[in-house]
């Protein structure tokens, strides 16, 4: 009795001692400022070096050859409506000549460049300072231009279209392509100013909050002058961390499709403030992930939206569990920390190679659990994170139609003798289907 009293004891001073903790943290890291990751590195050399393998660093870069992978030389031409868009490159300049805001064609200088890994898409500033994503992009798997925001299914002036002023990358992407951004915006004369961030891309302030204070912190007070998800007594709190942006809906400010704590008005002129790492992301953002009409996903960077719906996140699965976030990883191109179904098996090690586990020669967990059925930069190039098999027959119901409704099997087995119903039989045989989410 005295043992479990004298744990119980100890169980409630850690617990007190960790709030304490984040109590203490909250108030020390008030009022700090963002320093860059170059400051970072200065005590955390290794983790810098090894951060710099990933994908965050490289969200967003400043154009030149050395990041620029799209096609502005050969294969440099992109057709819409009888409309030819065109790449071109001279010296280390790149330019796309499209349809504009008056529906005409126009050449615009390229300034930044997205991404790389899906696919690549390019920035351009307007005479109004308003930095906008150019209506064609790279595809990065299919190896060719397709389109974006604009040209098959846009007008200018309805809102959705590239141009329009309500598509700047000001409000729809600057806050999670980059680290310690801000921007002013005057409502009276429509023109931009002072757009700036700390780092290009996903940096450490990002994740871990604004570093100044822990820069200059005394040993005693490191720890707890910045935010480390890895240690929050709270899950769902530290899953926000990722949540900010692997997310997808709109901010409660009603303008940024990122999230923002609110805006700060001076006279006619407004500026984000900007959200930060360990802040309740429930208060300042509405989600609006987009579904299949089952409920998996269909669009990209909304895994933190497809995580709260399954039983990882309500046992407190963090993403952090299955991906390294200072490094490459182990063995493929998603910071998985061991390859394929290895990873899964290392928890789920009651599973056995026999009925629906045993149909394949080698089991592959993620192809069935998290099926591509979201979209990136092509159909199905994207795995959703929703962690459940989606059965055929959930295509059968929606009249066979595997775009509109993709299923676990048929992302694989497409051919024409591979129908969702055939398919659906042959899980029946093996076993019930209330076991194939085991």
């Amino acid at each position: 009795m005295r043992t479990v009293v004298m744990g119980s004891l100890l169980v409630v001073l850690c617990l007190s001692f960790v709030i304490n903790a984040f109590a203490v943290t909250g108030s020390l890291q008030k009022g700090a400022t963002f320093v860059g990751a170059k400051s970072c590195k200065e005590c955390h050399t290794e983790r810098f070096h090894s951060w710099g393998s990933t994908k965050h660093p490289y969200k967003l870069q400043p154009v030149n050859p050395n990041f620029v992978i799209g096609d502005f030389i050969k294969n440099n031409t992109y057709e819409v409506k009888g409309k030819v868009s065109t790449m071109t490159k001279r010296g280390d300049d790149y330019y796309i000549k499209t349809s504009g805001q008056d529906g005409t064609l126009k050449e615009h200088k390229v300034k930044y460049v997205i991404g790389s890994f899906w696919k690549q898409r390019y920035i351009t500033v307007f005479p109004d300072g308003g930095l906008h994503i150019l209506p064609v992009q790279w595809n990065v798997q299919g190896q060719k231009w397709g389109d974006y925001h604009g040209l098959k299914k846009h007008k200018p002036g309805n809102g959705k279209y590239w141009s329009d002023p309500g598509r700047t990358y000001q409000k729809k992407c600057l806050g999670c392509h980059t680290t310690g951004s801000s921007y002013t915006y005057d409502t009276a004369t429509k023109q931009y100013s002072d757009t700036k961030w700390v780092d290009f891309g996903v940096s450490c302030e990002a994740c871990h909050g604004p570093g100044s204070k822990h820069v200059k912190s005394s040993e005693q007070d490191k720890k707890e002058s910045i935010f480390n998800p890895g240690v929050h007594p709270d899950s769902r709190r530290a899953a926000m961390t990722c949540g900010m942006c692997h997310n997808r809906g709109k901010s409660t400010d009603g303008i940024h499709s990122y999230p923002t704590q609110g805006i700060k008005k001076v006279g006619t002129k407004i500026t984000p403030i900007p959200f930060l790492a360990g802040q309740d992301l429930r208060m300042q953002y509405h989600e609006k992930p987009g579904l299949h009409g089952d409920g998996s996903a269909k669009k990209h960077h909304q895994q933190y939206n497809d995580w709260k719906t399954t039983g990882h996140g309500r046992a407190g699965v963090m993403c952090w569990d299955c991906h390294t976030v200072h490094s490459k990883g182990s063995a493929n191109q998603f910071q998985l920390k061991l390859p394929g179904s290895s990873l899964c098996i290392s928890c789920h090690t009651n599973v056995q190679p026999k009925g629906v586990h045993g149909i394949h020669t080698a089991n592959d967990c993620v192809g069935c659990h998290f099926p591509r059925t979201a979209k990136n930069s092509q159909p199905f190039d994207n795995s959703a994170h929703t962690a459940r098999v989606v059965y055929p027959e959930v295509t059968v119901k929606a009249g066979g139609d595997l775009k509109k409704a993709p299923n676990s099997c048929n992302i694989c087995h497409y051919h024409k003798d591979h129908s969702p119903s055939k398919l659906q039989r042959e899980l029946d045989k093996h076993l019930k289907k209330v076991d194939l989410d085991h």
